[in-house]
């Protein structure tokens, strides 16, 4: 695993296990696990199709169904998406329990993984 994509992983299970976990943490977790998918994505673009890496990022979501298997590449989509807007405020909704988010950093951990050992 690329050491940038650990560190972030590293650092929302740090956010994850503080005891000062109050309402900005849990919206920092999801940004640090978004940004590790994103770190992941483009080492896979960047050894399987680098000019894929300067699309958008939904346009490098749907690519990856070329280059993975369909659970694979819906995971991702459903992982990035969810981060996405599980880190913006609104007033209306509750931020991320501490066990969503560690469902999410566990699957962050593994979906990472698996794009790296990508043939």
């Amino acid at each position: 695993m690329n050491s940038a994509t650990k560190m972030r992983l590293d650092h929302a299970e740090l956010l994850l296990a503080s005891p000062d976990f109050t309402a900005v943490w849990p919206r920092c977790t999801c940004w640090l696990l978004r940004l590790a998918v994103e770190q992941a994505l483009r080492q896979f673009w960047g050894s399987h199709r680098p000019e894929v890496a300067s699309c958008s990022w939904r346009s490098q979501l749907l690519a990856l169904r070329k280059f993975t298997d369909a659970d694979t590449q819906h995971r991702v989509c459903d992982l990035w998406n969810t981060l996405s807007r599980a880190g913006h405020y609104h007033q209306y909704e509750l931020a991320p329990t501490e066990t969503e988010l560690r469902r999410w950093l566990n699957e962050a951990r593994l979906l990472t993984a698996q794009l790296e050992d990508q043939p």
